[in-house]
């Protein structure tokens, strides 16, 4: 039987994550690299359109676990329900995006396999015997090139925007098996007696498309909310500060970005009046591309962006803004 990679999808509002289909993305690249096939696991109380979703997004076989015990969220149902899949599978490996749910959950689930979890991993060397995994602990300041020597299963958690989904195909083939299951609420020893959503957060800075981020460089909070404020709505992007940004209380903490804030991936990156702390760069690192604008030719954050821009943002923000509205009324 082919080896097995097995991605297990998150989801929010009846798409699955973002995070979760980079997982599937490195699951299939782990798959053709080493002959094997690409399965995806998804749990929920009607878990068929998410399922339909990942086998047309390029799993080769999904695995709806349904059970009305796996909504709302608690680590007991979900370790309860993929225990005996991985047991029957023994895939070479099992992998999640690196989120609360999944710190959550998938130590425990390991463990019962005897396996330990390679965290929050940037990298991974698929044509390597056995494959290595890349880490960037302490703030980035170091590089963890890890390996599993263990029996299969084994399990690993991705950092969001570490693994691009954007060649993932829209119509690919995929099978859909349903299992019913039935989990014992006596063995569950956690219960979700309510669920509110936090006040003052307006987006999930992890799934955005478009964040425009300001740092201390913009020099109030007047300005912040002018130029930053100004140019994500002209762009139609989310908002995004560094820490000194919420230290000053210019932006609530939900809007933090980097070690100790958000981590985020979006397809574009506004960095304005930010100087480029490492802890604020192991947040947006993941980007796709990076726009600085720092009136400081040395700042740190060119040396992580696709453009640069040195001048002054209150004097070159404006002009963008401009030119941005000017283009989308066209």
């Amino acid at each position: 039987m082919a080896d097995v990679f097995l991605a297990i999808a998150e989801h929010e509002e009846g798409k699955i994550r973002r995070a979760s289909l980079e997982a599937l993305a490195l699951a299939r690249r782990l798959a053709a690299e080493r002959g094997g096939r690409a399965a995806a696991a998804v749990l929920a109380a009607e878990p068929a359109p998410l399922a339909e979703e990942l086998a047309r997004r390029g799993a080769d076989e999904v695995f709806a676990l349904a059970g009305t015990a796996l909504e709302p969220y608690t680590p007991d149902a979900y370790r309860l329900a993929l225990a005996p899949l991985i047991r029957e599978l023994s895939p070479e490996w099992v992998l999640m995006a690196h989120t609360y749910l999944a710190q959550d959950m998938l130590p425990t689930l390991a463990a019962g396999f005897g396996a330990p979890v390679i965290s929050d991993c940037v990298d991974c060397e698929t044509d390597a015997d056995p494959v290595v995994f890349v880490r960037t602990p302490y703030d980035a300041k170091f590089v963890a090139r890890t390996v599993d020597r263990g029996p299969a299963p084994r399990f690993a958690t991705l950092q969001s925007g570490a693994f691009s989904a954007d060649d993932l195909p829209d119509d690919h083939s995929g099978t859909v098996t349903r299992r019913d299951v039935a989990v014992d609420e006596g063995a569950l020893r956690r219960r979700v007696i309510e669920v509110r959503e936090a006040g003052g957060r307006g987006v999930d800075l992890s799934s955005a498309e478009i964040i425009v981020a300001g740092g201390r460089g913009l020099g109030s909070k007047e300005n912040f909310d002018k130029l930053v404020g100004g140019l994500a709505k002209a762009l139609g992007a989310a908002i995004g500060a560094s820490r000194p940004v919420v230290d000053s209380e210019w932006l609530p903490h939900e809007h933090q970005i980097g070690s100790s804030g958000q981590i985020v991936s979006p397809r574009l990156y506004v960095a304005l009046g930010i100087s480029g702390a490492i802890q604020h760069m192991v947040g947006m690192r993941g980007s796709q591309v990076i726009v600085s604008i720092n009136k400081d030719k040395d700042a740190p954050i060119f040396n992580e962006s696709t453009y640069g821009i040195v001048g002054d943002v209150t004097e070159v923000v404006p002009e963008l803004i401009k030119a941005v509205e000017e283009a989308r009324s066209q």
